[in-house]
């Protein structure tokens, strides 16, 4: 792109996916998170430097330099070193644009208040003075369009609010009171835990309200002051979250608190839903619907993608009215109507890009694709394996072979249940690979799978003269350069890693195949990252949490889908038990009559250490309590991740070889921990998990042809929670519970919409739209058959090419 005037709308648009990126990074409290292709760190300092298209004065060039320069070495920075590069990266960015802007107004012919297209100017807006539009860019938004594409995360329903007197605990309510007493005090604990109290009343009864605050910033003098000022006695909240039983009694927990005074009320709120957004602490949520609504009549400038046939065929609202009501809904009907064109839209984007993805696919023509027909490696791999494979894993290895066979590279996701055999075919599609002379990685998203893994395939692939090798977080730096050079001059046939794979320095000869392993845990970009290092490679994404239909055509559309439907014969299915914490005396004895015949059991914990937060099991304490009063004549180990790779490998080496009885581990064992010889698995606080998780857990057992248990522990005793852990005990059917677990939590907590790019109430809202998706996909078919390049659909080939920015998608995340 050629240097060239620099303007304060591209300014705007250049820097605010930073400073999103920014705002995540806060909100991790300084972690370094991965996003969809880079870590923060190597994101920020990309984009810092790319300013050659911009002609920008020789100090903000300068300046520029030296903030990319410092991100380069972010990962050596301490927090607080790393929060303040973070605060002047957004104090510098928002510098930058002010004098731009500076400079436009002297020139400028507009004057006053008001609002001109979607690209201006937030102060444009009626109310919006010198620090709203500061504090408003601090988190992003710098136009009219940035406002209205900033949906709100949640509702409050006031139009079925609850009087206090009636509220039940574990269930959701929202309702409003006055506050009646106001109290905030630093955890002794924790140190860096605040506690926040609140007691609100209305004329029938009064409740408590706890939050926590976790972070040294709220536990300064001055946060405490502006929450006690903040929240007086007297003063009017709305309330919205869970009730649960305490010991002091009923008790909303971490819910969502809105002050509403009276004016406020009457003007926006009586009766009505009620719009949540993120924001940060210097935005009020009721001011910042004030300025939303102000800029709401600017929806008509929203180009509409959907011709008017098709909003009647599906009875869809216009981009306008949707846009309105996802913001200041009339009713619930109209936000539910609002949410579901919305999602139309995304749900048509996606099935474009899969289908067009799909179609380049076919179109690239594969050199040196032809196997031979020998297949000397694979055939000596399967005749020592001790057992034949099942009729779905010979039908899916089928799948497979024919695919890499094909003059197209392949994209395929294979489903299998835990202990289905999916690492067979894995290392089946390897062995094809490397017998054309190419190489394969397979990646997998723990050192303690990716070391299971390595461990196997030097077991069974040495013999073959085929080199393995292993790159982790923990390798040290001599071994990863040896690893480097030895990839780049292809003496190394297969490698497996974790997130290290994505590394600069990771580079292949002549990489034909990618496997990601548990890949719900990766994102498309991380995927497309490791597939950016050769060309036309070879995709097999492998997953253990079956992904119903819907939800595979909405998220993996783009790959072809294999599923293994049967366990290997012999194996029989774990008995599952459902039980509170004041029988653990009678499973205690019955742990002991497995270990007194040589076998052995996991117990599983939430977390690593005490919570005051949460009324949580640990790992430690748990541990120690096992060992010292319970289990004292028997081995009890303790694995988590918090251990060095080391430990972790000796704790497992022990338990594979009996050595340790009883394992006590937080989820750290979830997949790929094979020791047939355990036959019991106890989870404490099952209720934190999804069912999907509980299933994997409880994978780990029943690797033999021993009977093996599962007990799940709750503390919570509901209709609800038992009927949802009951489907645990009614089947060993991964995608049944996979259904089930859909309907429970919604895929948006069994994926994590961060990974998928889509936002939580896209997400939320597949299972229910099962219609909607099939609509969607048959919409996008019919569109790319009848112009496969979309030169008649100007504004769709924009957003598809990414020429313009996707409202539903997060810059950075992308």
């Amino acid at each position: 792109m050629n240097s060239k005037e620099v303007t304060s709308e591209m300014l705007r648009d250049w820097s605010r996916p930073l400073q999103k990126a920014l705002t995540l990074e806060v909100e991790s409290q300084f972690t370094n998170i991965f996003g969809r292709e880079k870590f923060f760190n190597e994101y920020i300092a990309d984009t810092l430097i790319n300013y050659d298209h911009f002609h920008l004065n020789k100090e903000i060039r300068l300046n520029l330099d030296q903030l990319g320069s410092l991100y380069k070495n972010y990962t050596n920075l301490d927090n607080s070193d790393r929060k303040e590069l973070v605060l002047n990266t957004r104090r510098f960015l928002l510098k930058i644009i002010k004098l731009h802007d500076i400079k436009e107004n002297k020139n400028s012919l507009i004057s006053g208040k008001g609002i001109h297209s979607l690209t201006s100017d937030v102060e444009n807006v009626l109310g919006v003075g010198k620090i709203l539009k500061n504090n408003l860019n601090q988190i992003g938004l710098f136009t009219i369009k940035d406002l209205i594409d900033h949906f709100p995360r949640t509702y409050l329903d006031y139009s079925n609010k609850v009087k206090i007197i009636n509220l039940r605990p574990d269930n959701l309510y929202t309702c409003t009171g006055s506050i009646k007493k106001f109290y905030i005090y630093k955890s002794k604990n924790n140190g860096n835990l605040s506690v926040m109290n609140i007691i609100i009343y209305d004329e029938s009864s009064s409740i408590r309200i706890t939050k926590f605050f976790y972070g040294k910033r709220f536990r300064s003098f001055s946060f405490f002051q502006s929450q006690k000022e903040k929240f007086k006695p007297g003063i009017k909240v709305a309330v919205s979250g869970k009730v649960k039983k305490t010991e002091y009694g009923r008790a909303f927990v971490d819910p969502q608190v809105e002050i509403i005074n009276n004016r406020d009320n009457d003007l926006y709120f009586s009766g009505k839903i009620l719009p949540i957004y993120s924001l940060n602490e210097n935005i009020s949520n009721i001011n910042f619907i004030k300025v939303i609504k102000k800029v709401l009549p600017c929806t008509n400038g929203y180009p509409e993608i959907l011709s008017i046939t098709v909003l009647k065929e599906l009875s869809l609202l216009s981009l306008k009215d949707s846009l309105i009501n996802i913001h200041l809904p009339r009713s619930q009907s109209f936000l539910n109507e609002s949410k579901k064109r919305l999602l139309f839209d995304e749900l048509l984007l996606l099935q474009l890009r899969f289908i067009q993805k799909k179609n380049n696919r076919s179109n690239v023509i594969l050199r040196n694709q032809i196997i031979k027909k020998e297949q000397i490696l694979l055939k000596n791999y399967l005749s020592k394996i001790p057992f034949q494979l099942t009729r779905s894993q010979k039908k899916v290895l089928e799948e497979i072979r024919f695919d890499l066979s094909s003059s197209n590279p392949m994209a395929r996701l294979l489903q299998g249940d835990v202990g289905s055999g999916k690492t067979i075919i894995a290392v089946a599609s390897l062995l094809i690979i490397v017998e054309k002379g190419l190489q394969g990685a397979l990646m997998v998203p723990t050192e303690v799978l990716a070391e299971q893994h390595y461990k196997y395939l030097l077991e069974n692939l040495n013999p073959l003269e085929i080199s393995v090798e292993l790159l982790t977080g923990n390798t040290n730096q001599k071994r990863r350069k040896e690893l480097f050079n030895d990839l780049a001059n292809g003496q190394i046939n297969i490698i497996v890693g974790t997130h290290a794979l994505f590394e600069e320095k990771v580079i292949f000869d002549s990489l034909g195949l990618v496997i990601i392993d548990e890949q719900h845990r990766f994102g498309v970009g991380q995927r497309n990252r490791l597939l950016k290092k050769g060309e036309n490679i070879n995709l097999l994404s492998m997953t253990a949490t079956p992904i119903p239909r819907t939800l595979a055509l909405s998220l993996y559309g783009d790959l072809d889908i294999s599923q293994i439907t049967e366990l290997p014969p012999g194996r029989l299915p774990v008995k599952t038990k459902v039980i509170c914490e004041e029988k653990l005396n009678e499973l205690f004895k019955n742990i002991d009559n497995e270990i007194d015949k040589g076998r052995q059991a996991y117990v599983i914990l939430p977390l690593i250490e005490d919570s005051d937060k949460l009324n949580l099991n640990s790992a430690i304490k748990t541990h120690e309590y096992l060992s010292n009063e319970v289990f004292k004549e028997y081995k009890v180990g303790l694995l988590h991740g918090k251990l060095n790779s080391e430990e972790k490998n000796e704790i497992l080496r022990a338990f594979s070889n009996n050595e340790i009885n009883i394992l006590v581990s937080t989820t750290v064992i979830e997949v790929g921990i094979d020791v047939p010889n355990a036959t019991i698995m106890v989870i404490y606080n099952s209720e934190r998990f999804g069912l999907s998780q509980l299933h994997q857990l409880r994978g780990r057992v029943g690797r033999d042809s021993n009977i093996s248990y599962c007990y799940l522990i709750t503390s919570e005793v509901n209709k609800n929670m038992n009927k949802r852990l009951s489907v645990l005990q009614d089947s060993n059917d991964g995608f049944w519970i996979a259904e089930k677990d859909l309907e429970f939590r919604g895929p948006g907590q069994i994926l994590g919409f961060k990974q998928s790019g889509l936002p939580d109430f896209v997400l939320d809202n597949l299972p229910k739209n099962k219609a909607l998706i099939e609509k969607a996909r048959k919409l996008a078919i019919n569109i790319l058959e009848e112009d496969p390049d979309l030169n008649n659909y100007p504004l769709l080939k924009k957003i598809i090419n990414n020429e313009s920015e996707n409202k539903f998608v997060h810059d950075f995340l992308n």
